[in-house]
Order: C-alpha cells, then sequence, then structure tokens
C-alpha cells in the first residue's frame, strides 16, 4: 500500500512538473503560427482508418484547422467517440512504472459553459494519469480558461483528492486511445 502511495505521488510530481514546464514556455507557443493542424481521417494500406494532425493525400478532413491552433509538433489532436477534439502534449509524458502522467486540452462549445458568476469557459487543461496495467485513469487536476486553447486567464482549479479514484477508460474515448499509444 505504501509502495502504491510513494509510485502514485511520484507519478502526480512527474505531472505538476510537466505543466509547470507547460506555464513557463505557454508564451512561446503563443506566438506561434500554426501549421495545418486539423484533425484528417486517412485510411491506411492495411484498410484500418488512422486521425492524423496533418494532410495527406486521400485523407478527409474532420476538423479544419482553427486561426489559433497550438502548436502541431507539440499538441496532438485526438478526437473522442463524442466528437470532441482534444490536444495532447506530447512533451508533457511522465512515466512511473505502469503509470503515465499525459496533458490534455479541450476547447469548450462556444457559449455553453459558464461559471457560476457568468464567466464564459472557453477551454480547459486536464491532467491525468493513465494506469497501463489496469487500463485505468485517474483525473489529477483540471484548470478551466477564458479564452480557447488554455489561452489567457485561468478562471480555477478543480484539483482531485489525494485518494483519486481510477476510473475504467471508456471505449473511444481520449484517455483510451493515449493507453493505446502509450501502453506498450
Amino acid at each position: 500500500m505504501i509502495f502504491r502511495i510513494v509510485r502514485c505521488a511520484a507519478v502526480l510530481c512527474g505531472c505538476a512538473m510537466g505543466l509547470s514546464a507547460h506555464a513557463e514556455s505557454g508564451m512561446a507557443y503563443e506566438s506561434r503560427p500554426a501549421a495545418a493542424a486539423g484533425l484528417y481521417q486517412c485510411q491506411q494500406a492495411s484498410g484500418d482508418m488512422v486521425f492524423r494532425a496533418t494532410p495527406r493525400e486521400g485523407c478527409t478532413v474532420v476538423a479544419a484547422p482553427e486561426a489559433a491552433a497550438p502548436d502541431p509538433q507539440r499538441w496532438l489532436p485526438l478526437m473522442g467517440a463524442n466528437g470532441v477534439i482534444s490536444y495532447f502534449d506530447q512533451v508533457a509524458v511522465k512515466r512511473a512504472g505502469p503509470e503515465v502522467g499525459v496533458v490534455v486540452m479541450r476547447n469548450a462549445p462556444t457559449g455553453v459553459i459558464r461559471t457560476t458568476n457568468g464567466e464564459p469557459i472557453r477551454s480547459s487543461l486536464k491532467r491525468m494519469v493513465l494506469n497501463c496495467a489496469s487500463s485505468m485513469v485517474a483525473v489529477v487536476e483540471q484548470t478551466l480558461y477564458s479564452k480557447r486553447f488554455a489561452r489567457g486567464e485561468a478562471l480555477y482549479t478543480i484539483r482531485s483528492p489525494q485518494a483519486t479514484r481510477f476510473q475504467p477508460a471508456a471505449t473511444g474515448s481520449v484517455a483510451s486511445e493515449l493507453m493505446r499509444r502509450l501502453c506498450r
């Protein structure tokens, strides 16, 4: 039990360092022009369908690039089963045994979500821990922002309690896609 607590603390610490690195370097990424960072569905020679962040011949556009999209070399767009596109921070991945700490950014639908005092929430940055051994996921922290792509003023941060509960990664979710990519 103590080993598990120490291991979870190590993963959370790694996620915190990744998030702080994101916060420190965020300005550099805001000023870069975005490349064609849309979401494209492509069929491989094997017949499998894959999603790509950059266009290729024979691919169909699932989501067009946004004008202020984040750096496509760092942020990989992923689409969940609900059709919402999230962006996975490929730089902030932290590993500790079977657990992997990740950072995922998601834009909120326009005008739909607001704080209790009426401010619009336009995006969120979520830190999660994936357990590759059990195919479970735990959300560690989520910060809500007033602008798209986790820019602008942070409205508030929701931290999970220390005894964070792992939940099964739902089929078709961004968490299950990240497990498929990172748990090998």
